[in-house]
């Protein structure tokens, strides 16, 4: 019995938690407003202000950006040259050319 009520609760745990992630309606981003391949964007990261291009825009709720494009990149000592941002987190700077 103790088990079965640690399992329920653990299974309860962990829909709430999906339910607390999940974006409420009005925070979901419309397909059109998503960043695709070879769009650039900027993003806040550690109260920076980064910009990238979009490297792979096939995951659900985020882009793969290439930050190397900044002409600082190398003096701002980040640790990585690529990152994950989330749709909500950016905003585009400009359409890739088509």
């Amino acid at each position: 019995m103790a088990d079965e009520n640690m399992s329920k609760d653990l299974i309860n745990a962990a829909f709430e938690k999906k339910n607390a992630e999940e974006p409420v309606e009005d925070e979901k981003i419309k397909e059109e407003d998503k960043a695709t391949e070879g769009d650039i964007i900027t993003f806040q990261r550690d109260g920076q202000q980064l910009e990238g291009i979009v490297t792979s825009s096939k995951l659900e709720n985020s882009v793969v950006v290439d930050m190397t494009i900044m002409d600082d990149f190398n003096e701002r000592n980040l640790d990585f040259e690529k990152t994950v941002v989330a749709h909500t987190k950016y905003s585009i700077k400009k359409r890739r050319d088509v």
